[in-house]
């Protein structure tokens, strides 16, 4: 276990030197993306530059970089899928007129009640606290009497069933949610 107190460039560089590579591969695992993942892992080392003075790593320091990896890599994804995301917006063609959106909003609306009655009974009522009635787990857990595991199975029992019967609707429903949403 390696310990840095202060980083100077002597520090840094032996850092980078000892630790890029594997940074880089872990980056990738993530991200998929070569290129992406180096960027992660030169902002990392830019910006711990940059902080030198104020940064105190009490830690490991190998781990303290694995994990501000990390960190920086699903920060990078979730910033990668909503800019897909929104070009995909903007190349669907206009679905919002004032005549069409109430009938998909009501279409999709049942659709959505028709998949939820495939639910088994506890999965559905479980489902419906957590995403209608926004409960968390514990709260959900509490209130039927069993425990967060069995909650977070039936969710993810719940989750699994409703994207096979909306399959053919998920699109739609992204963009309606979205629309609503004013996104």
């Amino acid at each position: 276990m390696k310990v840095v107190t202060t980083i100077d460039s002597q520090t840094i560089e032996s850092l980078f030197q000892d630790h890029y590579e594997g940074l880089c591969r872990y980056a990738f695992s993530i991200l998929k993306n070569q290129d992406e993942a180096e960027d992660v892992v030169q902002k990392l080392f830019l910006k711990i530059w940059e902080k030198r003075k104020e940064l105190e790593i009490q830690s490991d320091i190998k781990s303290y970089l694995f994990r501000a990896v990390y960190n920086s890599s699903l920060n990078e994804l979730k910033r990668i899928n909503k800019k897909s995301m929104q070009e995909e917006l903007e190349n669907l063609p206009q679905l919002k007129t004032e005549d069409s959106e109430p009938i998909l909003y009501q279409e999709l609306e049942g659709r959505i009640e028709e998949a939820l009655q495939t639910l088994p009974e506890k999965c559905g009522e479980v489902f419906q606290l957590s995403r209608f009635k926004d409960l968390s787990y514990k709260e959900i857990s509490e209130q039927l009497n069993i425990s967060i595991k069995t909650v977070e199975n039936h969710m993810g029992k719940a989750l699994k069933m409703m994207r096979m019967e909306l399959q053919d609707y998920l699109p739609a429903i992204i963009i309606t949610l979205l629309l609503l949403k004013k996104w």
